[in-house]
């Protein structure tokens, strides 16, 4: 009797026990069988836009995606085309979105195209941004009718987000992109704000690669009406006297005035200034074709505050 009863009470011991764990494996059973609630972002049939700004310094064709923000197609003159998304705040987690091409379940073929990963960087601004072949390929595909979608987990939860761009009304758009795109001059301003024109010692002529620099940069003055001055600089290294380098720099700072204004660059906008050695490049003590220079800086209406020649690394400079 005393042996049943002990085996009863084993008996209700083992099952108190293992019913939290039961309940707790039916639990997480339960919670893996849930479908993640997914949150997409798109843009319907009804209100599926692309907005075209077209000029010789700049194409864009902008995509407004309904609650998410917009998605950015832009080629600027003188750099590649580009793809970003820019959400008015980021939703997804930083790491890497997953990248397909959809087709409407109206339409034939295959249905979904895997792009493979791209990277979604821990920022409010173009969290996603896509490079030349990858922006190409995205605009052939709507052209032809798919859907380019982006998912990547939350930012604050395990819940997938997709951003999806819809082709709908996009054709007629990108047929005027890419006109806007042949007719992009072959710089921008960053590119010609501040060129360096390089001579030999006791040079003064321009070199064929000067020229063809220096036709790019009146080339950009010609079609850029916000320019106002052009700042045209001559230097020499210390070899010399100081009297002799500074007829030199002056004469190398004329022969590029000159030379612009022969392509059209109106006089009244360029300013000539020789300095002989008194500036040398920052970095270089030696004598050397570095300080044996003209300098060419254009200013714009709207500011754009530049820092001196000798600080700058992103100047262009021509040999």
């Amino acid at each position: 009797m005393a042996e049943k009863i002990i085996d009863e009470r084993n008996s209700a011991m083992k099952k108190a026990l293992l019913t939290p764990v039961v309940s707790l494996m039916v639990l997480l059973v339960a919670l893996a069988a849930t479908p993640a609630t997914a949150v997409t972002f798109a843009a319907g049939i009804e209100n599926s836009r692309w907005q075209l700004s077209a000029s010789i310094f700049e194409c864009s064709l902008v995509h407004p995606v309904p609650g998410y923000g917009r998605a950015v197609f832009y080629h600027r003159a003188g750099e590649e085309l580009e793809f970003f998304l820019s959400p008015r705040r980021n939703p997804m987690r930083p790491g890497k979105a997953a990248l397909v091409l959809e087709r409407p379940q109206w339409g034939g073929g295959q249905s979904v195209n895997d792009l493979g990963y791209v990277p979604v960087e821990d920022t409010h601004d173009r969290p996603i941004e896509l490079d030349t072949a990858q922006s190409a390929r995205m605009m052939a595909s709507l052209r032809d009718g798919m859907a380019p979608t982006f998912t990547r987990r939350a930012r604050y939860s395990d819940d997938p987000v997709r951003v999806r761009l819809s082709h709908v009304n996009f054709v007629d758009q990108y047929i005027e992109f890419q006109d806007c795109q042949s007719e992009l001059l072959p710089v921008n301003f960053d590119q010609v704000r501040r060129t360096v024109v390089l001579f030999d010692l006791d040079e003064r002529e321009l070199s064929d690669s000067a020229r063809e620099a220096l036709d790019l940069v009146a080339l950009y003055i010609n079609a850029d009406q916000r320019i106002e001055q052009v700042f045209v600089d001559g230097h020499t290294d210390n070899i010399g006297t100081r009297l002799y380098n500074r007829e030199l720099s002056r004469d190398r700072a004329t022969v590029v005035a000159e030379y612009l204004k022969a392509q059209g660059v109106p006089d009244e906008m360029i300013v000539t200034r020789y300095h002989a050695d008194r500036f040398p490049v920052e970095g270089y003590s030696m004598p050397g074709q570095r300080h044996r220079r003209a300098t060419i800086r254009l200013d714009r209406s709207g500011g754009d505050e530049i820092a001196p020649t000798a600080l700058r690394d992103d100047i262009v400079i021509v040999e």
